[in-house]
């Protein structure tokens, strides 16, 4: 039975150690972009990464994928998932508003 409660200690704590916070990071875009096209490398491979934008979470899976992200702000939340350990963003393309306001989606 001690045994058994030391196990599931570290089960649990090892889980708790694993999650880490999401960081913030602003991407590489001008204030007037509405969406950008994001890749996300993701180390070790089978890990995997949630980007969170305004109420929008998107999921990247390891080892790279390509997502076209919707941005209310420059600046995203980035949490490491799954094993991952480190990941690299790379900004492919982007949407402007025409005239510098941001684009309203339409109503669901």
């Amino acid at each position: 039975m001690r045994r058994m409660l030391g196990v599931i200690t570290i089960l649990m704590m090892s889980q708790v150690a694993g999650m880490a916070q999401p960081q913030q990071l602003d991407l590489d875009v001008p204030s007037t972009t509405v969406a950008a096209t994001v890749r996300i490398i993701v180390k070790p491979s089978r890990g995997a990464v949630l980007l969170y934008t305004g109420d929008r979470v998107i999921r990247f899976p390891g080892p790279s994928s390509t997502r076209v992200v919707p941005t209310s702000s420059r600046t995203v939340r980035i949490e490491l998932v799954e094993g991952a350990k480190s990941f690299r963003v790379k900004v492919l393309g982007r949407i402007d508003a025409i005239n510098g306001s941001k684009i309203q989606s339409p109503s669901r």
